[in-house]
């Protein structure tokens, strides 16, 4: 096997919202996609905006057939804790700042993995599909992004000389919906495929994932056979287990007393540093996945529109909790939902208006 990267795309226009399609019209074994997503902020700020927020749907399909589907920022929290990897980025709420945002498909369970990969001449038309809008967050202008602005680079990491792989891993978004105030929400999973692990993203600005759902809990054919039943806690230690904390670190202007996104759930340690030496800055608390700054002179007067650096060490990354079924690179092991007529996953609401994504990756066969 020999392994070549190809630029696809270099920095193509996106517009300011809509679908852009992308033909995967190879030859051979993809191995992965990386996705480079650039864009300007505003003349004034851009804060808590990340660029994989506005991106509501990254899709791989063939004619009207889904073989890959999730949200931006669901995408690059799996990508970073599956592959134990953040990719290189610029997170910035600063005026006029260029930021950037890698976001990768992998196919396989490693990257060359030469029996799971997506074979495009298995298929009849293959594309890749962004949607987005550059206003999801803030309006377009000088507290969000310049408009139309926003540019993607795609490249392509193919296996020359490649046996045809026995198939791929596939994610799917299966529901979205807003927590309420309490009882449980059930979710079907597909037992079309094997599942390698399930995702569940509850985000709500300053508030811990655990306030809006606090139970999990997997039941197969009406609790014939259930896998899991765990509260919060147990989830976020079963998953820490799996995978590494990360580090998000960002840059951004602030005012004394003001709250940031940190995008970590549960901060294990953090870092803050202001960018004027004459500013003294701390933090008093990265609780609710926000970290709260305090800025002052060293006369002790409070600060306002100053520039730091921060960043919180912790998981899960886009308050995205993941459950891996047994070890992440043996198939045999992987929860085969093809057993079942029903995987049922309930969700116990503690709190209401929470945004609630469930997703899996699963094991896609040729």
């Amino acid at each position: 096997m020999r392994t070549r990267t190809y630029l696809a795309e270099n920095q193509d226009d996106m517009g300011t919202a809509g679908t852009k399609t992308y033909n995967l019209d190879f030859t051979d074994p993809i191995s992965e996609i990386d996705l480079l997503f650039e864009a300007t902020n505003g003349g004034t700020s851009n804060k808590n905006n990340p660029i994989e927020a506005n991106i509501s749907k990254i899709e791989i399909v063939d004619g009207g057939s889904v073989l890959w589907d999730l949200p931006g920022d669901v995408a690059l929290a799996y990508w970073s804790h599956l592959n134990q990897s953040l990719a290189q980025a610029y997170r910035s709420g600063a005026a006029s700042d260029a930021v950037c945002q890698p976001i990768s498909i992998r196919f396989g369970r490693d990257l060359y993995d030469p029996e799971l990969a997506f074979n495009p001449n298995a298929h009849k038309n293959p594309q890749l599909k962004v949607t987005f809008d550059e206003a999801t967050i803030r309006a377009a202008g000088a507290t969000g992004f310049v408009s139309d602005s926003f540019n993607l680079s795609i490249m392509v990491k193919l296996m020359e000389n490649a046996a045809s792989p026995s198939g791929f891993l596939s994610c799917r978004e299966v529901q979205t919906f807003t927590s309420v105030a309490s009882g449980d929400t059930k979710v079907e999973l597909p037992t079309d495929k094997s599942i390698r692990a399930l995702m569940v993203r509850v985000y709500k600005a300053g508030v811990h994932p655990s306030t809006d759902i606090t139970r999990y809990k997997l039941s197969c054919d009406g609790g014939k056979f259930i896998p899991f039943d765990l509260y919060y806690r147990n989830l976020r230690d079963y998953m820490s287990e799996y995978f590494k904390p990360v580090l998000v670190p960002q840059y951004t202007v602030t005012n004394n007393g003001e709250a940031h996104e940190t995008w970590i759930a549960d901060g294990f340690a953090e870092f803050i540093r202001a960018h004027s030496a004459q500013h003294i800055v701390g933090a008093g608390t990265h609780a609710g996945g926000q970290l709260t700054v305090s800025i002052y002179t060293d006369a002790g007067v409070a600060v306002d529109g100053s520039a730091v650096h921060f960043g919180v060490v912790g998981l899960p990354f886009h308050q995205t909790y993941i459950y891996p079924f047994g070890r992440l690179n043996e198939m045999t092991e992987w929860f085969d939902a093809r057993a079942f007529n029903k995987a049922d996953l309930f969700l116990t609401n503690g709190g209401a208006g929470a945004e609630v994504n469930v997703a899996v990756q699963q094991l896609y066969t040729y």
